[in-house]
């Protein structure tokens, strides 16, 4: 079911779950690179989930046009 903000709630509960893994992550002292690649995947992922585009085929290019990646 999606709520108001456009994601369900699984869609919000991995959210959530992988924001509290990057805040473990920032306490045990992972380099600020891994850091801000976590950041930006979460950042992608949700991105793309609010507007059911799937996830990119080119994570470099996050673009709504940008193809969904087939998994197989």
């Amino acid at each position: 079911m999606r709520t108001k903000t456009g994601l369900t709630t699984n869609d919000q509960k991995f959210i959530n779950s992988t924001c509290r893994s990057i805040a473990k992550f920032d306490k045990h002292g992972v380099s600020e690179l891994a850091l801000r690649q976590q950041i930006y995947m979460l950042g992608l992922f949700t991105f793309r989930q609010f507007y059911k585009a799937g996830f990119p085929s080119d994570y470099k290019n996050p673009s709504l046009n940008n193809l969904a990646s087939v998994s197989r």
